[in-house]
């Protein structure tokens, strides 16, 4: 622990003395290394004063080190931002959303590929992966040290094997500027990230919400009190049924959203978030899913006529179309837990909505099919 803490000190000390020295230096990279500056907890098979190869690539970045964790753990977008990479990584556990400590995963980076897993993880502060292959061994490390604007991303790998001696010849430079690249991407990634919706999601939510009510119009347009209170079988739901328990999912939007946004906004907690936003409106469709709905959702009677419940849903639903174009709202950093989906986000409970929607809409299209059904 001293060794670390005095590791820490040096390299602060040589940070703020180069930024005193030019303000526009934010970024350092060597292959040299320097024990007194070093803050990664090397094996000792790995320790860069015995491995053939070491590179070192550090930067200044603008952001909380929850913001930097939360996008350098997220490994499936690394091949959308990161040239490194040439394909789409693939995590060892299916049930996995980012990173975790003990995962292995899949990459291909510098026509290798590779099968790293997870020796290091602390949330925020250090990760680290290690490769074993025949030709090559490796030890990828990441540290992340607060600092009085944000923090400091560092990155530094040691190698052994003979594709190390033949990088050391042909290529180099190459891992030291690809590392280089890694940095200043997740950089600009990190400074652009705002707690509010950006225009991109906002408009992208904006038009799921307007398209599944525009389905739900056409689904309950012109359907008369006999076909909406049709049964197709004993103990299945009439369209009148399914109308109000849509309604009801709908208007406990605004009591999730008042209620979690009374709580501090947690980004810390982000990696906890199981599912992707592109995996949501599958993961409800999913006849694999058997939903079981609560009690206060269950179909009561609770509106005088299936035309008041879809008035009342409607009025929700431009409401809540309001409000995503308007918010300032923290979506991103407050969250609740789904049965179906865990621990989601209220940007992403968003998308739940307008699927659990198009899910009724094809329930009751199924209904309308159904032998019997007045026509």
């Amino acid at each position: 622990m001293t060794k670390f803490i005095f590791a820490s000190v040096m390299l602060l000390l040589r940070t703020s003395t180069i930024s005193a020295q030019d303000n526009v230096i934010e970024s350092f990279k060597t292959k040299k290394y320097n024990p007194s500056a070093n803050l990664v907890i090397w094996p000792e098979e790995f320790n860069p004063a015995k491995a053939r190869w070491y590179v070192y690539n550090e930067i200044e970045i603008k952001a909380k080190p929850e913001v930097v964790w939360n996008i350098l753990i997220d490994a499936k977008k690394w091949h959308t931002y990161y040239k490194g990479i040439q394909t789409p990584v693939k995590l060892s556990d299916p049930a996995a959303a980012t990173l975790e400590h003990g995962l292995s995963f899949k990459m291909h980076t510098m026509n290798i590929h590779l099968d790293p897993v997870i020796k290091e993880f602390v949330p925020y502060e250090r990760m680290a992966w290690e490769v074993h292959r025949r030709n090559l061994q490796a030890y990828h490390a990441w540290v992340i040290l607060p600092t009085s604007n944000g923090c400091k991303l560092i990155t530094s790998e040691t190698q052994n094997g003979f594709l190390t001696f033949l990088q050391k010849i042909f290529q180099p430079h190459k891992l030291l500027n690809l590392h280089q690249n890694w940095l200043e991407t997740i950089k600009a990634r990190a400074e652009e990230t705002t707690p509010q919706l950006n225009d991109i999601d906002r408009a992208k939510i904006k038009d799921i919400l307007n398209s599944s009510l525009l389905k739900f119009n056409s689904a309950v347009n012109n359907v008369s009190e006999v076909q909406l209170n049709f049964r197709p079988a004993p103990g299945k739901w009439t369209i009148a049924e399914c109308i109000e328990h849509i309604t009801l999912a709908e208007l406990e939007f605004p009591k999730i959203l008042e209620k979690e946004m009374q709580k501090p906004a947690k980004p810390a907690l982000r990696y906890k978030i199981r599912i992707q936003d592109d995996e949501i409106r599958s993961k409800m469709m999913s006849k694999k899913w058997k939903a079981k709905s609560p009690g206060i959702l269950k179909p009561s009677n609770q509106f005088t006529s299936s035309k008041e419940a879809i008035e009342t849903f409607t009025t929700q639903r431009s409401k809540t179309i309001a409000y995503v174009e308007l918010t300032k709202d923290d979506v991103r950093n407050h969250y609740w837990k789904h049965p179906l989906t865990g621990k989601i986000d209220l940007y992403q409970t968003l998308l739940l909505m307008s699927a659990h929607l198009e899910r009724h809409i094809e329930q009751i299209e199924n209904i309308k099919l159904s032998n019997g059904f007045p026509r």
